[in-house]
C-alpha cells in the first residue's frame, strides 16, 4: 500500500474510476474519501505521480531474492520471516525485490521468460517451485507485505546479471539458443584473468534484447501490485561487445542504452496510464558522470528528457569518501530524489584486515554522514541481510539473532540525518582496494584511485589518501573521544612507523596481529580532529611495508 495514497488495487481500477465518475459527484466523493483515487486524465495521472515521487523514502531496502531458496522457508510466514519481518520497526520505507538470476532466467512466476527451478546441490532447498503451486512467489510475497505495512514496493531487474557466468544453473536456455547473444563462451575464456571471463554477459546491440526486456518488464507490470521498477545497470556493466573486449564505449552505444532505457520508459508510462495509477521507474547507476559514461549511461540525457523517477547511485564500495554530491545535485536539477547506495561487500573486513567479518554499524553511519552532507535524499542498502546466511563475526548459538539485530540497529539510525546525529561513526579511507578490483567488473563500476592499499617508501613521509569527516565542527565538538586506527602489512612489532596526524606525531596506544595486518591504535583528542580533509603520514622503518587500512572512531 503507498503510504500516501493507500491504493486499494482490488476495490478499484482504471474503468471503476471512470464509471464512478460518470455516476455523479456523490459516487466519486465516496471514492475520494477513501483515499483510492486513480487518475482519469493524463494531468490527475501526472500529479499522482509527482507525490509518489516525493514520498518518504528514508531507507530503500535491496532484496537480492536469495531468500527464495532459505532452507525450510516454504510457506509464506517462514518465507517473511527471513528478511521481511525483521524490517519492521526500522526506518526502511521502501523494498527493492529482486527475481533477476540471469537473463531471461528469474525467480518469479513467469510465461514469458524462464523459471529458475533447479534444486541442484546449493539450491537444494529452493522453494519457487512449491510457492508457484501455491498461487505465489517472492514478488508477490514482497508486494502483499509492503502493501499490508503500508510501505513501497519495486521490482528490480538486474539488466545483465552475469552469475551465470561461473554457475551453470542460472544459464538461459534463451542465452544458448543464439550464441551470438552473447559474448563468449566458457571454454573460450579459460586463458583469461580480467572481465573477459564474464562470458555470459548479453551484448545490447544484439536485436533480440530490447524486445526482450520489453515482453519482460511488461508481463511483470500487467502481473503484480507493485508501486514501481528499478532497471540495475550495475549489474553487471558491460553491454556492449567491444567494451567487453577492452574498447571505450562509443557514442552510438551510448544512444543504443538510451534508446532502450526510453522504450521502457514509455512501456511504464503506458502501464500506469492503463491501470489508472502512478507506477514509478528507477535505475541505479555509478556513482559520478565519468563513469555512467564509461559503461554507456548518458545520465543528463536520461534526466533531461523525464526518462525514470528515482536515481540510486554507486555500487557502494567506496564508502565514506563516495563523489556522490555531482549526481545528487544534477538529479535535484531536475526533480529527482536520489539514494546513494552502500553495500555490506564494501564494508566487511576482507584479506588482509580480516576474513569476511562485517565492519561496525558506525562504519555504516559515517557513510551515510558522508551522502547527507551533500544533500541526499535517503540511503539505499545493498546486501545488507538479516538472514539466511551468517557472517563469520556471527557464528555460534546466538549468532542468527546477533545479525539480525546489527542489521536492524543500522537500518534503524541511517535513514536520516538527524537520527545520525547522536550515533558513533567509524570515518575511514575506504580499503576496497584490498579485494574488489578482482571483481572483473568494479573496475569500470568505482573509481578505486582514493582507496587502499598504499605501498609505502621507507623513511619517508607517505601522505595517505585524504580521511574525509563530513561534518561541522560544532557535530565533531559533541563527541567525546577520538581513536585514530592503521592497519599494515610487511611491518614487524619491534619497529613501528612514525606517524602523523594533522600534522602532530601520534604515540600508538596499542599494537597487536589482527588477521594478517599490523594494527595500532592512537589516542588522540576530538580537537585534533578537523571538518572536512584529515591528514595522516606514516614514516615506516622498514622496506616492503602496505597501509591496508586506516580509520578515524568518534564516540560519544
Amino acid at each position: 500500500m503507498s503510504r500516501e495514497f493507500g491504493w486499494n488495487r482490488a476495490t478499484i481500477d482504471r474503468r471503476g474510476f471512470l464509471l464512478a465518475a460518470a455516476a455523479g459527484s456523490t459516487a466519486m466523493g465516496r471514492l475520494l474519501d477513501e483515499p483510492q483515487v486513480l487518475a482519469a486524465s493524463k494531468a490527475g495521472l501526472r500529479s499522482a505521480r509527482s507525490k509518489a515521487v516525493r514520498r518518504q523514502r528514508r531507507i530503500i531496502f535491496n532484496n537480492d531474492g536469495d531468500d527464495i531458496w532459505t532452507k525450510g522457508a516454504d510457506t509464506v510466514d517462514r518465507f517473511l520471516d527471513v528478511r521481511h519481518r525483521p524490517l519492521l520497526g526500522t526506518q526502511v520505507d521502501t523494498i527493492f525485490y529482486c527475481t533477476t538470476q540471469s537473463f531471461n532466467k528469474f525467480t518469479h512466476a513467469t510465461d514469458v521468460a524462464e523459471q529458475f527451478l533447479s534444486r541442484n546441490g546449493s539450491f537444494s532447498n529452493n522453494n519457487l517451485g512449491t510457492f508457484i503451486k501455491q498461487g505465489t512467489d517472492g514478488i508477490r510475497m514482497s508486494a502483499d507485505f509492503c502493501r499490508r505495512h503500508s510501505l513501497e514496493s519495486f521490482w528490480t531487474l538486474r539488466m545483465n546479471d552475469i552469475h551465470d557466468s561461473s554457475t551453470a544453473d542460472f544459464l538461459s536456455q534463451w542465452k544458448q539458443d543464439d550464441p551470438t547473444r552473447i559474448m563468449s563462451s566458457l571454454d573460450a575464456v579459460q586463458q583469461f584473468n580480467d572481465r573477459r571471463r564474464l562470458w555470459s554477459l548479453v551484448d545490447f546491440e544484439h536485436p533480440d534484447v530490447e524486445p526482450r526486456l520489453l515482453a519482460i518488464i511488461q508481463e511483470v507490470l500487467q502481473k503484480y501490485p507493485i508501486d514501481g521498477i528499478e532497471l540495475d545497470w550495475l549489474r553487471s556493466p558491460f553491454y556492449f561487445r567491444s567494451h567487453y573486449e577492452g574498447k571505450p564505449v562509443t557514442d552510438k552505444q551510448v544512444g543504443v542504452l538510451t534508446r532502450i532505457h526510453t522504450s521502457i520508459r514509455d512501456l511504464v508510462l503506458e502501464e500506469s496510464e492503463k491501470q489508472g495509477r502512478p507506477i514509478l521507474l528507477a535505475s541505479r547507476v555509478p556513482v559520478t558522470r565519468t563513469l555512467c559514461r564509461r559503461i554507456g549511461i548518458d545520465i543528463d540525457t536520461w534526466l533531461q528528457n523525464d526518462l525514470l523517477d528515482i536515481l540510486a547511485i554507486s555500487g557502494g564500495y567506496v564508502t565514506v569518501a563516495s563523489p556522490v554530491e555531482e549526481l545528487i545535485t544534477l538529479g535535484h536539477k531536475y526533480g529527482v530524489p536520489v539514494y546513494p547506495c552502500l553495500s555490506q561487500s564494501g564494508l566487511m573486513y576482507r584479506p588482509p584486515r580480516g576474513n569476511g567479518e562485517t565492519q561496525e554499524p558506525a562504519s555504516w553511519f559515517a557513510a551515510a554522514q558522508n551522502s547527507y552532507t551533500h544533500g541526499a535524499d535517503g540511503m539505499y542498502a545493498f546486501n545488507l541481510f538479516p538472514g539466511p546466511y551468517v557472517y563469520p563475526n556471527f557464528q555460534g548459538p546466538d549468532g542468527a539473532q546477533s545479525q539480525i539485530d546489527y542489521v536492524r540497529k543500522i537500518l534503524s539510525h541511517m535513514g536520516t540525518e538527524k537520527d545520525l546525529r547522536e550515533t558513533d561513526k567509524l570515518y575511514a579511507i575506504s580499503d576496497a582496494g584490498n579485494y574488489m578490483p578482482i571483481h572483473y567488473w568494479s573496475k569500470d563500476a568505482e573509481d578505486f584511485s582514493v582507496a587502499l592499499p598504499q605501498a609505502l617508501n621507507k623513511g619517508k613521509e607517505n601522505q595517505l589518501p585524504d580521511l574525509v569527516i563530513p561534518e561541522s565542527p560544532r557535530s565533531i565538538a559533541e563527541y567525546n573521544s577520538a581513536s585514530l586506527r592503521i592497519d599494515l602489512t610487511g611491518q614487524k612489532d619491534g619497529n613501528l612507523p612514525v606517524v602523523k596526524f594533522n600534522g602532530r606525531e601520534v604515540e600508538p596506544a596499542s599494537s597487536q596481529i589482527a588477521a594478517g595486518v599490523r594494527r595500532m591504535a592512537f589516542a588522540s583528542s576530538i580537537d585534533d580532529v578537523k571538518a572536512g580533509v584529515n591528514s595522516v603520514v606514516i614514516i615506516p622503518s622498514e622496506d616492503g611495508t602496505s597501509a591496508a587500512g586506516a580509520d578515524l572512531w568518534l564516540q560519544h
